[in-house]
């Protein structure tokens, strides 16, 4: 297959068919931006951003209609930009087709310095995409991969794709898929970069320009020369759904109902696709010129920007003919270790304006998805139980608002469940002796360590004591007969720390290639006047060959 080197950017107006009749939506002059204005997006407060391809420039259109930003807008970046992204980290990422990614902060509309702009790992990056993390993805077009660049701007080689990638999307779950033009297929990945399983890739024949995620997981693919888009199932069914009077789809988005939306660059319209299928034109005329890419608002006000026009276009819904933008995934978690257990904070999601408030949010621990537990407003936390402790873990949340959950959220700072130390007895006196006058001993155990060698385990802990007297301590395993893995004991003349090594020993070793060990730590110590004393903690030593 010939290797692509000229991409399809420049589109004319007159080359296809005459615009259709207006639809069932108003459109409106949003504000001028640079010569050849392709990928768009939106901020959180509503200011529009575009990549103009032609000057090399990002140009940014404030909220509610106010025209373009003063200076330094709009701002050069690297040789002709094609996609962009916002994030929350109140930036504006850019695929530049030279082959790099530049980073500018939406509030002052400064570049980021080193390493920024980001050279990627493929050539000719033309789609753009955001995980929840801050991380961007391009998809590389003449090198067929895809690059992930970090948010400190460490860019590697995340996926191989389909020939000719050329957009890119995430779903709910954070699995990525590319639209893959010359090869006629889209691609999915996981989280981790892995290519999914069977049916994946989906190949259905038609040149892929755009690509978007409804919340059930189909995808929907804007198929630019064949003028329709292609519905592909989770299960890898396909359905193209030809738009009539739309002609060279380019950008494609979806609502909070399901509705897809596609820019039709062939005629300068605006198409609408229920999730039946239903094709419908909701916009055309009103300056629009050369439709390339398009995004939706909260409100279902949707955008789109015209490369001949070097302008962007607002639609205005009209009888609720667009729904909002899909509801927002919440914030990052809090989170408290407990014994055995964490206690889990949510912040409150935004309130949607499609399905309002979150009637309850769903609480995972990402180490183990099995564990979970819900928050019911205006409750803000729940406790996830049976958690192993000793063992670090992070939590997600999603709200769920009537029939939309939303995606994970980004995952809270780990903690690790500990046992619960048993409390020190309280001494009893003897006759004839004062409460004040009892010895208390105390005893604590900190610094525990493992070390694995092909010979043999051990356990290497910091014991510290009010006094002298006799220090015991073993690891066990609470298997249905309780088993002593190793024992040692140690004298002490005066209050102090003191370094105990537990040996397991070849028995250990010899465990540890069949599964991980997940031990009781035990440490007495029986001061020479008084009651002993116990502590008590979990340690786990993971499964080496």
């Amino acid at each position: 297959m010939a290797r692509r080197t000229l991409v399809r950017v420049l589109v004319v107006t007159a080359m296809l068919v005459a615009a259709a009749p207006a639809g069932a939506a108003t459109v409106s002059a949003f504000g001028l931006t640079g010569s050849g204005p392709i990928g768009i997006t939106l901020d959180s407060a509503g200011n529009v951003y575009t990549a103009n391809n032609a000057v090399n420039t990002v140009s940014k259109l404030s909220a509610g209609g106010g025209g373009a930003a003063g200076a330094p807008w709009p701002v050069a970046v690297g040789g002709s930009p094609r996609g962009i992204v916002y994030t929350d980290a109140g930036s504006v990422f850019i695929s530049n087709d030279v082959g790099s990614v530049s980073r500018i902060l939406t509030s002052t509309g400064s570049p980021f310095g080193l390493p920024w702009p980001v050279a990627t790992t493929g050539l000719t990056p033309i789609g753009i995409a955001a995980d929840r993390a801050g991380n961007v993805y391009t998809a590389n077009l003449n090198s067929d991969s895809v690059t992930r660049v970090s948010t400190a701007g460490a860019a590697t080689t995340f996926a191989t794709t389909g020939a000719n990638p050329m957009a890119l999307a995430f779903d709910r779950d954070g699995n990525l898929y590319t639209a893959n033009d010359s090869s006629g297929s889209v691609s999915k990945f996981t989280a981790a970069g892995t290519p999914a399983g069977a049916p994946w890739p989906v190949s259905f024949g038609l040149a892929a320009e755009g690509i978007t995620v409804d919340s059930s997981g189909n995808v929907w693919v804007a198929t630019d020369t064949s003028h329709a888009v292609s519905k592909i199932t989770p299960a890898g069914t396909v359905t193209t759904i030809p738009l009539g009077v739309g002609t060279l789809p380019k950008g494609i988005t979806v609502d909070s109902a399901g509705n897809v939306y596609t820019a039709n660059a062939g005629n300068a319209t605006v198409s609408k696709i229920t999730p039946s299928g239903t094709v419908s034109t909701i916009a055309s005329g009103g300056g629009m010129s050369g439709t390339t890419g398009i995004t939706i608002d909260r409100d279902g006000n949707l955008f789109v920007s015209n490369y001949n026009g070097a302008d962007v276009s607002k639609i205005t819904p009209v009888g609720g003919d667009i729904q909002p933008a899909p509801p927002e995934t919440p914030a990052a978690p809090s989170a408290t270790a407990g014994d055995g257990a964490a206690t889990v904070t949510v912040p409150a999601n935004q309130t949607d304006r499609r399905y309002g408030a979150p009637s309850s949010y769903t609480v995972s621990a990402v180490e183990d998805p099995g564990r979970t537990c819900t928050v019911t407003p205006p409750a803000t936390s729940c406790t996830v139980s049976g958690l192993t402790n000793g063992t670090a873990y992070t939590f997600t949340a999603r709200a769920n608002l009537n029939s939309w959950e939303t995606g994970a959220s980004n995952a809270s700072v780990a903690v690790t469940p500990t046992v619960t130390p048993t409390p020190t007895p309280t001494p009893t006196p003897t006759p004839g002796q004062s409460p004040a006058s009892i010895p208390t001993a105390t005893v604590s155990v900190t610094k525990v360590s493992r070390a694995v060698t092909r010979r043999g385990v051990t356990i290497t802990s910091t014991v510290s004591v009010s006094g002298a007297g006799t220090i015991t301590q073993r690891a066990t395993s609470g298997t249905r007969k309780l088993k002593t893995w190793c024992r040692v004991t140690a004298r002490t003349s005066a209050a102090g720390a003191r370094t105990l090594t537990c040996t397991l020993g070849r028995a250990g070793r010899k465990a540890l290639r069949e599964a991980a060990l997940r031990l009781t730590l035990r440490t007495t110590f029986t001061p020479a006047g008084g009651d002993a004393v116990t502590r008590q903690r979990a340690v786990a030593i993971p499964r080496r060959r």
